[in-house]
């Protein structure tokens, strides 16, 4: 019940990679359950179940206006009955899903009782989290900044609302300049300065700082972009995965399991049966774009043409002209959808050559980098960005008239300081809330075990967890490669009309399908 759409994520690839043949769309309630369905309705706007007596204490889970989005992991056997609004009444002590009414992350919903130094990281009074985001470097500040913009707004909300729990959050974060050898640096800094966990961290260069953070066993909630967060038990990437992470192997025996539904659903609502695929001659732009090859074939989109040949474009000196009018040439049999992996100068360069040579395609489907107002200036060509569409497992920034949307728009107003407007910018502010939700669960007793252990309890399987309906249904429970589950996801096209990003499958699109194996390549994680 994942959001496989930034599956390993070359600058976020929100690219989706594909389904198998014979898969249903599923309706909206096979997959979103309300908490409140669990018991009543608690204060703060939690739902929650009593737990048994002396057993576990009930599962908690919140909502906009008082509603669930999904429920956490059982809370910790109880020694004693303790009653707690929005705790496992007649339970143990119940440290579940529990977030603040608010959403961001309040401090009502957990386990009272005095703050106290937990663990690394955690004092009466705070919680110093890491994060390690490309800033500075080669691909500008647009291409992975725009996260540490959603994390640091995130941060500000929650901090005016008083914390979680009363303790106010800190950020201690490095800019690794998109290099790896600063990316190490910047990581052994922050796991020096002793901080609770990593949150948020965004960089191609990320690969090298896997190992090292399981064996400081620092938490790690953030962004896919290496294969660390398919592999340590100590990570997790924000859009929920289905893999063992023992250590040793990259998802199932060094196979990745990719399902979106993004390419049956171009095929069956855009008519699609042709596409180009363009991906740099990058080890994990590569993986990402043999993916989308692959996994298209199966729902009856034909591989008819590759950006730079079998190996990709240059990564220094992409050549989009000849690529363009290769395809124009290819009159009738020339590709309807171009699906990419690559940064947004790479698809804006793209951009510029189907313009100037003529060439128009039904769809020119971009990575969620792409997903922000940039597309409405002149650094896009035109009319080829009115045919750009994307992919994610967040709800669109555009859809104001959804709560955790509005939400995110009122922490911008406040703190985001005329940021360029991104979808990646809600996706890490999204990650906040989730990291509210399970720092709240534990109460006073705020652990770096505990955190680990509510992100794997999440299921992968209804009811699922939402953070707030930020997200896609997503999880970290194991599940069987060999069952068909429901992977859900947002698409949107940019259109000059509404001068922003227009939803065409909202965030409960969901497909029920096999899942399709792809080998991962080595990135030194």
């Amino acid at each position: 019940m994942n959001a496989r759409s930034t599956k390993w994520a070359f600058l976020a690839a929100g690219l989706a990679l594909a389904l198998a043949a014979c898969g249903t769309l599923e309706p909206n309630s096979a997959f979103t359950s309300a908490g409140a369905a669990a018991g009543g309705q608690g204060s703060s706007g939690a739902a929650y179940s009593a737990g048994a007596a002396g057993g576990s204490g009930g599962n908690v889970a919140v909502g906009s206006s008082g509603v669930g989005a999904g429920t956490g992991p059982a809370g910790a056997a109880g020694a004693t009955s303790t009653a707690s609004s929005g705790v496992g009444a007649s339970g143990g002590t119940g440290a579940s899903t529990a977030g603040g009414g608010s959403g961001v992350g309040g401090s009502s919903g957990g386990v009272s009782g005095a703050d106290f130094a937990s663990d690394t990281g955690v004092t009466p009074t705070s919680i110093l989290i890491g994060n390690v985001t490309g800033v500075s470097g080669a691909l500008g500040p647009l291409a992975f900044g725009v996260t540490l913009t959603g994390l640091q707004m995130w941060v500000d909300a929650v901090n005016a609302q008083g914390g979680i729990n009363g303790r106010k959050v800190v950020l201690d974060s490095c800019d690794d300049d998109q290099d790896a050898s600063t990316n190490l640096a910047c990581t052994e800094t922050l796991i020096d300065d002793k901080i609770f966990a990593f949150l948020d961290n965004n960089s191609l260069s990320s690969a090298g700082s896997a190992h090292p953070e399981y064996e400081a066993h620092v938490p790690d909630l953030g962004f896919p972009l290496n294969n660390g967060y398919f592999k340590y038990p100590n990570m997790f990437s924000n859009e929920g995965e289905e893999y063992p992470r023992n250590g040793t192997e990259v998802g199932f025996n060094n196979q990745l399991e990719n399902g979106p539904g993004v390419y049956k659903w171009f095929a069956t609502e855009r008519g699609i049966s042709r596409g180009a695929y363009f991906y740099y001659d990058e080890s994990a732009s590569q993986q990402a774009g043999e993916a989308q090859a692959q996994d298209a074939a199966v729902e009856g989109i034909k591989d008819v043409y590759t950006g730079g040949g079998s190996q990709g474009e240059n990564l220094a000196a992409p050549n989009f002209d000849e690529d363009v009018i290769a395809m124009k040439s290819m009159g009738s049999k020339a590709p309807q959808a171009i699906f990419d992996a690559m940064d947004v100068n790479g698809n804006q360069k793209l951009c510029e050559s189907m313009d100037r040579y003529g060439f128009t395609v039904t769809a020119k489907v971009s990575t969620i980098e792409v997903w922000n107002q940039d597309l409405g200036t002149p650094a896009w060509s035109k009319p080829c960005r009115d045919s750009i569409y994307v992919t994610g497992g967040v709800v669109s920034y555009a859809d104001s008239n959804l709560a955790p949307v509005a939400q995110y728009l009122a922490a911008y107003k406040a703190y985001g300081n005329n940021a360029l407007q991104s979808e990646w910018t809600l996706q890490a502010f999204g990650t906040g809330v989730m990291f509210a939700d399970a720092v709240s669960s534990m109460g006073a007793d705020v652990t770096r075990k505990g955190f680990i252990a509510w992100l794997d309890g999440l299921p992968n399987t209804p009811p699922t967890y939402t953070a707030h309906g930020f997200f896609v249904p997503l999880g970290f429970t194991v599940y069987n490669p060999a069952t068909p589950e429901p992977d859900c996801t947002t698409i949107a096209q940019w259109q000059d009309a509404e001068d922003t990003f227009v939803t065409r499958a909202p965030a409960t699109t969901c497909y029920m399908d096999a899942q399709i194996p792809t080998a991962a390549t080595p990135d030194g994680s």
